[in-house]
């Protein structure tokens, strides 16, 4: 059951694999200079999701060099634990604790390790330079959960603004229930590489299913383009007062079938999962509807766990979309134009990307510029297999009377032989 319901929700948003065309988009360049151009949904559709296929011309023809202002980092970060320094408790009211980092450490999350197997708590956050005694609040509104069985879960991390403090002092507030000690056991995070870019929204095409057996909601989500990059999602939910947990997953398409095969069922890889809250503290609203989740795809499925509950009023989504921008040198006179969707193109290499430093800095003053609509492109026929994969039986024929002359060639020398 709760496979046909997620098959039927994944097929009405455009199900199989699209097969990407080469174009080529005439680039609208205000003035000679460095110029930026903004990447969208259909270079996102025809280009392949590493953006090595795609090729900046002049108007000769001429490869012209470019960076790519990509906006995150596709491998996972490595996790960092700090030192967790002066453990502190205050009975029957909070825990707090000191994490050093060692030095600054740029990060937008943090996840705690508490006690206690079925809570809910307040967390504050706060951060300070190793020389500045003055503790700047990151977030005095974010909650951790524990859920008990059966289907235990966890959802102990807690998002913060950017920042790169290299010391947190972390208070848990205790919840309803608790017991008059609780304590922060461990706390991790996975430093940034670089800064976070900026973000747009897009609304996404959304299908709703209810699955009654797994007692879960299945939203799936359409963002438009086969390597849509996307930061986090967001959920408008009608309802005053909810506590659910939701799992995001990501489609993996399946191959074409061979030609009278059945075609392979769908399947989904697991991205993340999060809490969605919403409370109304002593007169004070505190709610999480974001799912930070990073990736490149085009349709993702949220499972939203009601268990018991009835299933939330759920009036849209939005995806939060990084800005991306391929940057050149636009020379005086010249006529530019945007090539990709040719899949047998391995990723350019040059020197630009060497000598140019971050792509960001490099980007910051360059002017806006316009891609036009795409036009197809003919693509050359691939090479020709080898002469003997296409006349196997004119290369065995010839092996055949080879060997027969051969064997001829013996026969008679061994005959005069005797």
């Amino acid at each position: 059951m709760r496979g046909a319901l997620t098959a039927a929700a994944a097929l009405a948003l455009s199900p199989g694999i699209a097969t990407a065309a080469a174009v080529e988009r005439i680039i609208v360049v205000p003035a000679p200079g460095r110029v930026a151009l903004t990447l969208d949904s259909a270079v996102y559709e025809g280009a392949r999701e590493d953006l090595g296929d795609l090729r900046l011309l002049d108007a000769a023809g001429t490869e012209v060099p470019y960076l790519v202002e990509r906006a995150f980092d596709e491998s996972v970060r490595p996790e960092q634990r700090p030192n967790i320094v002066n453990r502190a408790f205050t009975r029957g009211r909070q825990a707090e604790a000191t994490l050093d980092f060692g030095g600054p450490t740029l990060k937008s999350q943090l996840t705690l390790t508490l006690s206690g197997d079925n809570f809910r708590r307040r967390v504050k956050v706060e951060g300070r330079a190793r020389d500045d005694p003055r503790w700047a609040t990151l977030t005095d509104s974010a909650y951790v959960f524990a859920v008990p069985g059966p289907a235990p879960a966890r959802y102990e991390t807690v998002a913060l603004p950017e920042n790169n403090f290299p010391v947190l002092r972390v208070t848990v507030y205790n919840g309803p229930d608790d017991p008059e000690r609780t304590e922060i056991l461990e706390a991790s995070t996975r430093p940034a590489e670089k800064r976070r870019p900026r973000e747009v929204k897009l609304a996404p095409r959304l299908t709703r299913t209810e699955d009654a057996r797994a007692r879960e909601t299945i939203l799936t989500l359409d963002l438009g383009a086969r390597h849509q990059p996307f930061r986090g999602l967001a959920l408008d939910v009608a309802d005053p007062v909810f506590f659910r947990g939701v799992v995001v997953e990501a489609r993996l398409d399946p191959p074409p079938p061979r030609e009278g095969a059945p075609g392979l069922p769908l399947a989904w890889r697991y991205l993340g999962e999060c809490a969605l809250y919403r409370y109304d503290e002593a007169g004070t609203l505190r709610e999480g509807l974001r799912v930070d989740v990073t990736g490149r795809e085009r349709v993702l499925r949220l499972r939203i766990r009601n268990r018991n509950d009835h299933p939330l009023a759920i009036r849209g989504a939005t995806a939060f979309v990084p800005v991306e921008r391929l940057v050149f040198e636009a020379r005086p006179g010249s006529q530019y134009r945007l090539r990709y969707g040719d899949l047998r193109l391995s990723a350019p290499t040059y020197d630009l990307a060497r000598t140019a430093g971050d792509p960001a800095l490099f980007a910051a003053r360059a002017q806006p510029a316009a891609l036009l609509a795409p036009q197809a492109m003919p693509v050359a026929p691939p090479a020709p297999p080898p002469w003997t994969e296409r006349s196997p039986l004119l290369l065995w024929m010839g092996l055949v009377a080879v060997v027969t002359a051969l064997g001829a060639v013996t026969w008679r020398a061994l005959r005069t032989a005797g």
